[in-house]
């Protein structure tokens, strides 16, 4: 199963779809409604993939990349 949405990060992008947590949030929900298997999930491996669309977007917001990428990872 992929949650991805291509062009999300983390955080809100540009890109008008549902962000990391939204994905996570729809993995949780068919978790609730017992979509999966036990051995399903003791079977299976999760891959989360982070991209430059969280730093392309805050740069793009917030100006100088040398700059406010210090002010980026003190969130």
């Amino acid at each position: 199963m992929n949650f991805a949405f291509g062009g999300t990060g983390v955080f809100d992008t540009f890109i008008n779809a549902p962000n990391m947590a939204t994905q996570i949030d729809f993995f949780q929900q068919l978790l609730e409604e017992k979509v999966y298997t036990k051995q399903d999930l003791n079977s299976s491996i999760v891959l989360v993939s982070l991209a430059g669309n969280d730093y392309t977007t805050y740069i793009q917001r917030n100006g100088n990349f040398q700059v406010s990428l210090v002010n980026y990872f003190l969130f």
